[in-house]
């Protein structure tokens, strides 16, 4: 749901980005309002949804990727035997609550790992959606598209921009449910 509220200011937040300074391409805006007012007039509303499919073939998959490895991930922190006092276990086996420091490391951790996966593997419906939403409505749909970058980049061109993607994204979820799981750690009980 949040995808498809947000998909109007995700698609002018793309095609803002692509505009070169100094030169505003024939069909852009120069700010927010006025290209949504851009859009809507040359477009119809519905063309503030431009690059929808992919946007949501992205998102969805990228949150149950990401939750499913953050889990998987942390539980391999908590339980594993070779980390020695980095491990939870070395505390749950003594009977001890595992300190908050380590419990933030192995989210933190678990966190970032599980970005990382969910960014590589979502990838190219990422450089599908900034496509069909920067070509002003062309390519039709997602697999025509997805089947003309390959035919012109190969399978390379489905990851365009991805280690970009992947330095934004990953810390920026590390910390997201860091903070997350410190904050109902510190206020359990207290709300």
């Amino acid at each position: 749901i949040s995808s498809f509220a947000t998909a109007p200011l995700e698609l002018i937040r793309t095609r803002q980005a692509s505009i070169i300074a100094g030169s505003i391409p024939q069909g852009r805006a120069p700010g927010i309002l006025e290209e949504f007012r851009l859009l809507v007039r040359t477009g119809g509303l519905m063309s503030c949804y431009n690059g929808l499919g992919p946007l949501l073939l992205r998102d969805a998959p990228f949150a149950a990727i990401y939750f499913l490895c953050l889990e998987q991930f942390r539980g391999s922190l908590s339980h594993n035997t070779s980390l020695g006092r980095w491990s939870g276990r070395h505390y749950t086996d003594q009977g001890v609550q595992i300190p908050a420091s380590i419990d933030v490391m192995h989210t933190f951790a678990a966190g970032a790992s599980a970005a990382l996966v969910a960014t590589a593997l979502t990838g190219p419906f990422d450089v599908v959606k900034t496509v069909r939403q920067v070509s002003n409505g062309g390519n039709a749909n997602t697999l025509s598209c997805i089947r003309q970058i390959f035919r012109d980049e190969g399978v390379k061109g489905l990851w365009r921009g991805n280690v970009s993607r992947m330095i934004k994204v990953v810390p920026g979820h590390a910390a997201m449910i860091t903070c997350y799981e410190f904050g109902k750690r510190v206020f359990d009980g207290v709300l």
